[in-house]
């Protein structure tokens, strides 16, 4: 078959991969042969109009065979072996070996082998595709194309194990996967943290259901095998299923009437960018709003940037007026003895927010809610300070926070079932979807986030990957809405680099160290949006050009 013609195809085994990848083919009009000696299975795929045999010699007809029995490897092995003895001379045989590299098995095959890679069968819209040595350009184009006619984008990419978008993806899934079964968050916490945190579709136990626990099992245990204990595959079955126990995620809105809080008062401390996005949410909620700046002229500055963003969200002047009527800027502290919840988003400098939450102790009334916007620093250690940690924990809005739905709402080590449900309470007066944590650097989003960044730019680092394939296949194949080098240069490399390390720190585990990439990104001031665009792309194509001299 040459790549222009569409010919037949054989599909050896017809579980969820084999079976996703039959489907498509036979809904394209092109004569598929399915080779499966399960009666179920066998029954399911001829629904679909793909022809069913559990002769392995059926593959004499086609002119790919693709070869679709589970992980691992030495499975594998065994029926590319049988399907070399029936094959026709000059047919090229596709693997879907994920965590086993073409290279190893090419041998068994007896001939040109590809390896077609993704991480869902339900959604087989794109897939990476690898070749072992010595498999022709011919060969690699006429499965190109016959996936091409079937709806099914590919991307050629270097044969290693797990490749590149399914290997980044099973590391982000069992990390949460791992968090579900340590109890630090539930089921649905996990899913809208990234659903809402993120912009995913699903969340990424959603994701390892559909997969399927067994199927995502095999391939991390392989990849574990191959790449060390990042894929130490978490125990799924039954506990990675629905449990909405102690969730607060998509709170009900709040309804007419007095803010949740008992005075309607609400003290935010800082001047930055997330501040005075918090301060304009309180104050769109109907809360009285004292924002508590270092100087008079950041407290003005404030009061500047919540106009701009009451305007920009469509406030007329009689709307604007009244928010603006319930707001203070000032620069004394001593104002937060009126509030019912104190805020705090100052520097991410826990020196600095220890000495304010020892302030805030003594200022605030008893049951005062205390809350720390941190993205990565201890709430124990702020809760600690102040004297009274039965008050304080942590609300970690996203940014910028007039916007994002989601709010990390994570419990220090003694912080009371009280303030808990105060600040569930705020948060659906606010109309904002809280997910409850525990208390642990980066909470659910930067702990499973930043780590994918890191492996994505360790990946870089391979001569045939590039900034513009890696974002491609972690969009197309991966299903996320941004790839990660686009995600890191919007992030910063500077907070990345914070964040990875102080997950690095606290957890001591070595697969969380920095990237070699991250830390020359920052060493060297490629920081991203912040530097004027000069990210990720711009730092390596430097790095090329001084090789090359």
């Amino acid at each position: 078959m040459t790549a222009s013609t569409t010919g037949t195809a054989a599909v050896v085994g017809l579980g969820a991969a084999g079976a996703g990848l039959a489907r498509r083919l036979a809904a394209a009009g092109i004569r598929t042969i399915g080779v499966e000696p399960d009666a179920e299975a066998a029954a399911r795929a001829r629904r679909t109009g793909v022809e069913v045999t559990a002769d392995l010699s059926a593959v004499a007809a086609a002119d790919v065979v693709l070869e679709a029995v589970p992980e691992p490897g030495p499975g594998k092995r065994e029926v590319l072996a049988a399907i070399a003895g029936h094959r026709r001379a000059g047919a090229p045989v596709v693997t879907t070996a994920l965590t086993t590299p073409a290279a190893e098995l090419a041998d068994a095959a007896g001939g040109e082998l590809l390896a077609l890679r993704f991480a869902r069968a339900d959604r087989l819209d794109a897939a990476e595709l690898a070749r072992a040595p010595r498999t022709s350009d011919e060969a690699a184009a006429t499965v190109a194309a016959l996936l091409d006619r079937a709806g099914v984008r590919t991307h050629a990419v270097p044969d290693v194990p797990g490749s590149l978008a399914p290997r980044l993806l099973f590391g982000f899934l069992n990390q949460a996967a791992w968090m579900r079964h340590d109890g630090y968050a539930d089921q649905e916490s996990l899913d809208t943290a990234v659903r809402l945190g993120c912009g995913w579709a699903e969340g990424p136990l959603e994701i390892l259901d559909a997969i399927g626990h067994r199927t995502a099992g095999d391939i991390l245990r392989g990849l574990h095998r191959r790449l060390g204990d990042r894929f130490a595959p978490a125990p799924l079955g039954t506990e990675t299923g629905p449990d909405t126990a102690g969730s607060t995620a998509r709170p009900p809105a709040g309804g007419a009437g007095e803010p949740a809080d008992s005075t309607g008062t609400v003290a935010v401390i800082g001047s930055g960018t997330m501040a005075t996005g918090i301060a304009e949410v309180f104050l769109r909620a109907g809360y009285r709003t004292v924002l508590v700046a270092r100087t008079e002229r950041k407290a003005a500055d404030a009061r500047e940037a919540v106009e701009f963003g009451l305007l920009r969200a469509g406030a007329d002047e009689e709307r604007l007026a009244g928010h603006l009527g319930r707001w203070t800027g000032t620069t004394d502290l001593t104002t937060v003895a009126d509030a019912g919840v104190v805020v705090e988003a100052v520097v991410e400098d826990l020196g600095v927010k220890r000495d304010l939450f020892a302030r805030l102790g003594t200022l605030c009334a008893p049951g005062t809610l205390l809350a720390t916007t941190t993205s990565s620093l201890s709430v124990r250690d702020c809760a600690a300070a102040s004297g009274r940690p039965e008050d304080v924990l942590g609300l970690h809005f996203f940014n910028p926070a007039p916007a994002m739905e989601l709010v990390e709402l994570v419990r220090g080590e003694h912080t009371g079932e009280a303030a808990v449900a105060r600040a569930r309470a705020v948060l659906a007066r606010l109309g904002k979807a809280g997910v409850e944590c525990a208390d642990r650097p980066g909470f659910i989003v930067n702990a499973l986030l930043f780590p994918c960044l890191n492996d994505a730019l360790a990946a870089l680092r391979h001569p045939s990957v590039t900034p513009a394939l890696l974002d491609s296949v972690m969009k197309s194949v991966g299903g996320q809405p941004v790839g990660p080098t686009r995600l890191l240069d919007v992030v910063g490399a500077d907070v990345a680099l914070e964040v990875q390390r102080r997950l690095y720190a606290d957890s001591g585990r070595p697969e969380l160290a920095p990237a070699e990439l991250l830390r020359d990104l920052v060493d060297h001031g490629f920081l991203g949006r912040k530097t004027s665009g000069r990210g990720v792309r711009a730092f390596l194509a430097d790095e090329a050009r001084t090789a090359a001299v």
